[in-house]
């Protein structure tokens, strides 16, 4: 369902000088610029009905990863194939409109995950109740805290059909009743063979979740293999 294929991504971040006041004031433009490859090479497969865990330490390219499965990145070189359309949950605000009331939102992100506007509509009061955002229904979504936000995400994400779930640490907002309801969610997803790539720093939920675990180390590989494997070499940096 994914694979990977040499897969590098380089980011190119600009520097202004300011070495002087005059320069501060009139030479604007005068740039210099750092490269900073986030992904190196990556190569791996992800077959059709698998949850596989991605773990790294912070900086490691974990997000650049999932950003790259979901299109939202091109790579640098190498090629990538994902076999269908895909459920993203990626970051917070992805896909929303703050100054739009919640409500709207939920259509407006269920449609862009391509889910019908009529099914929508049906399920609204279930999907806001999951999310724990009911009563702000009617509030601009600019009002809710960011906690609120991914669980609103995720909860319209998980009613999307798409075969292929693209998740960036979902599971570390909201207390622990929401957490439990969506771990159940994501082993159903799991039962009825949807294939996923989570993105997390819990090692217990992709050791519960994933019959393999990728481990990232400076935008390479580490490891791929068996979760316990995997958990002990990601210790072990």
């Amino acid at each position: 369902m994914i694979a990977f294929r040499g897969v590098s991504k380089v980011f190119t971040i600009p520097h202004l000088r300011r070495r002087t006041v005059f320069r501060r004031l009139f030479a604007a433009g005068r740039f210099s610029y750092e490269t900073f490859p986030a992904l190196k090479g990556i190569s791996f497969e992800v077959g059709a009905g698998e949850f596989v865990g991605v773990l790294g330490r912070n900086g490691s390219g974990k997000s650049t990863l999932l950003r790259i499965a979901a299109g939202i990145y091109q790579p640098t070189t190498g090629s990538v194939r994902v076999d269908g359309p895909v459920a993203p949950v990626l970051e917070l605000g992805a896909g929303f409109n703050a100054g739009l009331p919640v409500r709207d939102n939920v259509l407006l992100y269920g449609v862009l995950l391509g889910i019908p506007r009529r099914r929508l509509l049906g399920e609204l009061p279930e999907i806001l109740d999951r999310a724990g955002v009911t009563r702000f229904a009617d509030a601009r979504l600019e009002s809710l805290s960011t906690g609120l936000r991914m669980r609103l995400a995720f909860t319209v994400a998980l009613r999307a059909d798409a075969p292929v779930s693209l998740i960036d640490e979902a599971l570390s907002v909201g207390d622990e009743d929401f957490q439990r309801r969506s771990l159940a969610e994501l082993e159903a997803l799991r039962s009825r063979g949807r294939t996923a790539l989570l993105v997390s720093h819990s090692t217990e939920l992709l050791r519960h979740l994933c019959g393999r675990i990728l481990v990232l180390q400076a935008g390479e590989v580490l490891g791929d293999g068996p979760p316990d494997a995997m958990i002990d070499l990601y210790h072990s940096q």
